[in-house]
């Protein structure tokens, strides 16, 4: 949700942070808080051995998670009069040293922004299943009264705001600054090349996305009654056992459209999770025939699948 809807739902949030980024904000200070644990202590070391490389790695935290809040107007021409004196030939910073402490900062937030909205600058697929996921995301909390805004309202016109307006003009920052060499190149043409294709095809996506989302809501809102209630809501046992019949059979579709999408979904997981396992293995044909506890079997017998688990007390759950 955004942050004026968590000023609504978290006040005291808001006034700590003077209802400006709540989300960021509390997101550095929850992530600091972390880091200065003691479980975290080594890592540190590894991150700044003075105060005074702390304070600078604080102040870089705070930049490039503050730039992630793309929809505040004030830090938006804050950044950007920024990113013009970096780049510009005015003179207007003192020294050769303060110019590229300046630039790199800059480049780092630029970096962190482009990482925030990724998917628009990968491919086609991989813009689709983070577009449609940010889509439902926003639509539950609409219908939940966390929004105000409905997302089907204007979706389809408000991607291609986005491109115009904010991911291009990024990736040509990038291109421009020259610090990711060829990758700003591709960045650039992959941005436009979706934005194209969601011009020519982005209508008829919203439309399947809109479709699936109020069938969806409609199936939760009908799980809420059970059969035998419906069919003694009314006397003319034959019209509703016609009406709950209709129901179902809509019901049944929708679940098979919500099944046939995550069973997608599970496939290229496991063909991944697959191919990270048994990499290198003369076999490849027989990888079909692994399941995920087939996998994970293999990871724990891998030193550094459980060294990694031992450091972080994190497992693979099947």
């Amino acid at each position: 949700v955004p942050n004026g809807q968590l000023a609504e739902e978290k006040p005291e949030l808001a006034d700590k942070y003077g209802r400006k980024s709540i989300a960021e904000q509390n997101s550095i200070d929850t992530a600091w808080e972390v880091l200065l644990s003691p479980r975290f202590t080594k890592l540190r070391h590894c991150l700044f051995e003075s105060k005074q490389e702390k304070h600078r790695f604080r102040q870089l935290l705070v930049n490039c998670v503050m730039a992630t809040d793309i929809f505040d107007q004030d830090l938006r021409a804050l950044r950007k009069s920024r990113w013009n004196k970096a780049f510009s030939d005015d003179g207007s910073l003192s020294s050769g040293e303060e110019e590229g402490h300046y630039k790199a900062t800059i480049v780092i937030e630029h970096i962190m922004q482009a990482s925030d909205v990724a998917h628009t600058m990968q491919g086609w697929e991989i813009y689709r299943q983070w577009n449609e996921s940010l889509f439902r995301e926003m639509h539950e909390a609409y219908t939940e009264g966390r929004s105000a805004k409905d997302p089907s309202d204007g979706w389809y016109e408000g991607e291609l705001w986005f491109f115009d307006n904010w991911v291009i003009p990024l990736a040509q920052n990038l291109k421009e600054c020259g610090v990711l060499d060829i990758v700003s190149d591709q960045l650039v043409n992959q941005a436009r090349s979706n934005r194209q294709r969601w011009q020519f095809e982005g209508k008829i996506i919203c439309e399947e996305m809109c479709s699936d989302v109020k069938s969806n809501t409609r199936m939760l809102d009908r799980s809420t009654s059970s059969c035998s209630h419906s069919l003694a809501a009314t006397e003319d046992s034959s019209t509703s056992a016609s009406y709950l019949a209709s129901q179902m059979v809509t019901e049944a579709e929708s679940l098979s459209k919500v099944m046939a999408r995550y069973e997608r979904k599970y496939e290229t997981v496991l063909g991944n999770l697959i191919a990270l396992a048994y990499k290198g293995q003369p076999c490849p044909m027989d990888l079909e025939q692994h399941g995920l506890s087939d996998v994970h079997k293999h990871f724990k017998h891998q030193e550094w699948y459980r060294s990694h688990a031992d450091n972080d007390d994190v497992l693979l759950r099947i």
